[in-house]
């Protein structure tokens, strides 16, 4: 065996070594879950096949959303070993070990949040899901299915490569419509000729197909159970007053899926088009059980409708006019999959089998780290797996092993490339985590060192002593989380540089006793608007929104916007001050660890063990960064503006696991920065490589605003080029350099901002010179030492002293 093999063998001997760990703990869903869960081995297989019940109350045994095909096991085709074998898992952990294994999602805690935080009910009820499910589950608030429980309720969740929405009448159609675009159908912006472009869209509303049935109409209801981070259940059921309460469509709604798939039960079956039927044919039968039908529409394009029909029921469909398909009867039990038709074998081969949920589990070794998407199933097919689609950063960081699971054929994305399908049950990605960033100034730029020369000493030391002079309780005691954690963390950076680079231990003792009693506040959650326990989405919130009734006070931080962006700050803060006193041998995290890790919790529970927190609220593990925007409906989805800040959160998150000793934590941090460097230079960071996004748009080099259906160079506060590409820098941080490299810097500097940069006059000036640090050090060092500089330059989240003390950090001084 080769020494590469033979680490490979290792390594992946100790994964699944740590899923022991996980799979124990999955017995313990059922708290999470408005059912239980289970885990349930396949006679004869080397493989696990989760089976799942749905969620759905009022559960029946024989018909009804949670009936059979909840419950029935997966069949694995020999030909496609597991990329997991459960025979290696009675493993246990060797603790002796150089380099141990750890595993990436160990719940922070399990406890209900402190008293501190008042308890609240959400004024934004969520709709269509019951009192019940709000009690025993948690809601994601930041997830691809918001749209469906706020506002009309009538706007897409975007599956990827599918947009689904509750169609609630238009062209006389009542169900979940379907539809997906490609490339060609984008519309480019305000002049399609402009290269770049302003902004890119894809149409929304193409109704292609729906489903529905004979008995929707305006009185139907649609109800939302087991939300959770990749999925949630849609019920669909007609007017109990004219049918009763056993008639109902399940859907389940899970990312990356290759068909959407919905039982009926006691309903005729109906499927609509805006678009309009050509013709439909029915083809011959994949597989027993299973009748196929191709609906040929007038746009050029072909859907497939799949039926798994159980023994001794009839099932046929018809042309009822141009705009309908209709089911000949009344059928129950019966599972439907539609799928626009790309590869028409490879549907075939894997209709049968859907997605119910999808979990992600992994483990760190050193700087190796893996992450699954594992997804839950029902059904079985020819394939004996799922029929996925992944996306771009995916593929890329594939386990070698993914390569057999390829079908070889791809469906565009709304603003992430194209995907690629596959078959498999499990997504599986490797990523080398970047643990040797912590806390000092760290560089990308090749030959570039620290270089305290006595001069930079003396200039850094000039800086501190006058900023550590100014009013911290004046800059951090203010009704903006945003603003405050702001200030809070540029207080910090400069009590880092004053103890660990100047070694100055008055400077260093003045500043730390001012930061710690301005944190206090916070800590005591006695600022100016105290945060909340919220029992409705089950999050910390701010009171701010409560006391005026403005839902965009702060950001909209009480609607779950931004929450990564601004506990990011506060997080990063604690994790400094709770480094610099531990080095001085003090108590401070112990004291502060518990409100610290609330904030860690709100934003970025890793375990549904953790019941008073939903799963990774704001980081998206299948899209590989997160979104910002909450409890707000967008037709175009979700969104998010600021990468850096996103990025921010996941440094602060790795920093404070190491402040804590919770490895896990600190892994984890390491691995979702990880993730995000793949995935934001893929979508939201555009080198001039870049094939990803339109070549037409990668020339303004950030995304401006990355929603999950168009990309948008601009921002929500303005249109000067200085804020839509600095948005993306800050803070300036160790990891800044980690995340923008410095052929993507040197790039965006000499195309965009050069020119603009000597121009400004105020923070953004400061911004744009500290961002020239990660590819030319001596330019943006030498911009702080200048003569002319002017405190104007700074924003209010930024210090002379940390810029100085990171430029001559990563090599800008010499003399």
């Amino acid at each position: 065996m080769s020494s590469t093999n033979a680490k490979t063998l290792i390594f992946w001997s100790a994964m699944l070594v740590s899923l022991t760990i996980l799979l124990c703990l999955a017995s313990t869903l059922s708290a999470y879950y408005s059912s239980p869960e289970g885990l349930e081995r396949v006679s004869g297989s080397s493989h696990y096949t989760p089976s799942i019940y749905l969620g759905v109350e009022n559960e029946s045994t024989d018909t009804g959303p949670n009936s059979t095909p909840c419950a029935t096991t997966t069949e694995i085709n020999a030909e496609i070993p597991p990329l997991i074998d459960p025979n290696l898992l009675n493993k246990t952990d060797d603790a002796s070990a150089a380099v141990p294994t750890v595993n990436l999602f160990v719940p922070i805690a399990t406890t209900r949040p402190s008293s501190l935080f008042a308890r609240i009910l959400h004024p934004l009820h969520p709709l269509g899901i019951s009192d019940s499910v709000i009690s025993n589950s948690t809601i994601p608030t930041n997830n691809f299915y918001t749209n469906m429980f706020v506002g009309d309720r009538d706007q897409p969740a975007n599956l990827y490569p599918y947009m689904v929405w509750w169609n609630q009448g238009v062209g006389g159609d009542y169900g979940l419509a379907i539809s997906h675009t490609t490339k060609s159908q984008r519309a480019y912006g305000p002049n399609p000729e402009a290269n770049p472009v302003e902004y890119y869209l894809n149409p929304i509303g193409i109704r292609s197909i729906s489903f529905s049935a004979v008995e929707f109409d305006a009185s139907m209801t649609m109800s939302l159970t087991s939300p959770s981070a990749f999925s949630i259940n849609v019920i669909m059921s007609p007017s109990t007053s004219k049918y009763g309460s056993s008639r109902s469509l399940l859907i389940p709604l899970v990312q990356g899926t290759g068909f959407i798939s919905g039982n009926y039960y006691n309903l005729q079956p109906q499927f609509n088009s805006i678009v309009g039927f050509k013709s439909l044919t029915a083809r011959s039968s994949p597989r027993s059980g299973v009748r196929k039908y191709v609906a040929d529409l007038y746009d050029g394009t072909s859907w497939g409708i799949y039926a798994t029909v159980p023994s001794g029921q009839t099932f046929s469909l018809s042309l009822s006019s141009s705009s309908t398909i209709k089911a000949s009867a009344r059928v129950n039990n019966v599972l439907v999959q539609i799928a626009e038709i790309v590869n028409e074998g490879a549907l075939d081969n894997h209709a049968g089998m859907y997605a119910t949920s999808a979990t992600v589990f992994g483990i760190a070794t050193g700087s190796q780290g893996t992450y699954t998407i594992d997804y839950l199933s029902s059904g079985s097919n020819n394939a004996g797996s799922l029929l996925l689609f992944a996306l771009p950063h995916h593929v890329t960081s594939f386990y070698s092993s993914m390569s057999s699971r390829a079908l070889g054929f791809t469906m565009d994305s709304q603003t992430k490339g194209t995907m690629s399908a596959y078959s498999t049950s499990q997504l599986v990605m490797v990523e080398t985590i970047p643990t040797e960033i912590k806390f000092a100034p760290w560089t990308s730029v090749p030959g570039k060192s620290a270089n305290y020369t006595s001069r930079a000493i003396g200039l850094i030391s000039k800086a501190a002593i006058l900023e550590v002079m100014q009013d911290f309780d004046a800059q951090t005691n203010l009704d903006s989380v945003y603003f405050s954690g702001k200030a809070l963390d540029k207080f910090a950076m400069i009590c880092y540089v004053a103890h660990f680079i100047l070694k100055d231990s008055t400077i260093t003792a003045t500043c730390l006793t001012k930061l710690k009693a301005s944190f206090s506040r916070f800590a005591r959650n006695s600022q100016i608007y105290p945060l909340k326990y919220d029992n409705t989405y089950k999050g910390i919130v701010s009171g701010i929104a409560l006391s005026t009734g403005n839902s965009l006070d702060d950001f909209g931080n009480t609607y779950y916007n931004d929450h990564h962006f601004q506990y990011g700050y506060h997080i990063h803060a604690a994790a400094v001050i709770g480094y610099i006193d531990s080095d001085l041998g003090g108590t401070w995290v112990a004291n502060n660890k518990e409100y610290v890790n609330t904030l860690v919790r709100d934003v970025a529970n890793p375990s549904v063990i953790d019941i008073y927190f939903p799963f990774s609220r704001s980081f998206s593990w299948f899209h590989g960064h997160s979104w910002a925007k909450g409890l707000f409906e967008s037709g175009d989805g979700k969104d998010e503006e600021s990468s850096s800040e996103d990025y921010n959160h996941a440094y602060a998150i790795k920093l404070w696991g190491q402040v804590v000793g919770d490895a896990s934590m600190e892994a984890r941090g390491a691995m979702m920065l990880a993730i995000m460097k793949r995935a934001m230079n893929s979508y939201m960071l555009m080198n001039n490589t870049n094939t990803i996004q339109p070549p037409n748009f990668i020339r303004n080099k950030v995304s401006g605003i990355l929603f999950e259906n168009k990309v948008d160079h601009t921002t929500y506060f303005g249109t000067q080029i200085q804020f839509i590409q600095g948005i993306h820098m800050i803070p300036i941080t160790p990891v800044s350099s980690y995340i923008r490299s410095p052929g993507f810097v040197q790039q965006e500097w000499t195309s965009l901002l050069s020119s603009v940069a000597p121009t400004l006059t105020d923070g953004w000036k400061g911004i744009l010179y500290a961002n020239l640090a990660l590819y030319d050090p001596s330019s943006s060092y030498k911009f702080f030492t200048s003569s002319s500089f002017q405190n104007a330059y700074l924003d209010g989240g930024a210090s002379l002293t940390w810029y100085l003390a990171y430029a001559a950090g990563v090599g800008g001084t010499t003399s």
